[in-house]
């Protein structure tokens, strides 16, 4: 969302339920806005607090691989992991938590796993015979 900021959001974030992070996430609003070239997750949210209400988007995800910001009409989303401390416990703090969303310097989310072709195989070079020398 475009508030708290990023830094606030972080700095809140010590040992309570809101400090788990949800990972490899499907977003489940519609993509409103995506700008490639951003330079960073807080220029993603600025842009969300500047332009999200034209778009009407309440969530952004910025990718830091590819430097790509998107808005999403909103913000609801199935995660399929959660990381945090060990303390509280996370079945303590139930679903209701208000897990804090992925960070957003990680990869965007995809609707289903991205998989990568292997490469070919070397291929195997037969040795020629060594070069003859004739003796005069």
């Amino acid at each position: 969302t475009a508030s708290p900021s990023l830094d606030e959001c972080s700095a809140e974030l010590q040992d309570t339920c809101n400090s788990f992070v949800r990972e490899s996430c499907y977003y489940t609003g519609d993509v409103v806005f995506n700008k490639t070239s951003v330079t960073d997750s807080h220029s993603c949210q600025e842009l969300l607090a500047t332009l999200g209400f034209v778009y009407q988007a309440e969530y952004f995800v910025y990718d830091s691989a590819d430097h790509v910001c998107e808005f999403f009409s909103k913000k609801e989303s199935v995660c399929d992991i959660y990381s945090g401390p060990v303390l509280p416990d996370f079945d303590e703090c139930g679903e209701a938590s208000s897990a804090a969303p992925t960070t957003p310097t990680t990869a965007k989310p995809t609707a289903a796993p991205t998989t990568v072709k292997p490469t070919a195989a070397p291929t195997t070079v037969k040795p020629t015979a060594a070069p003859t020398t004739v003796k005069p």
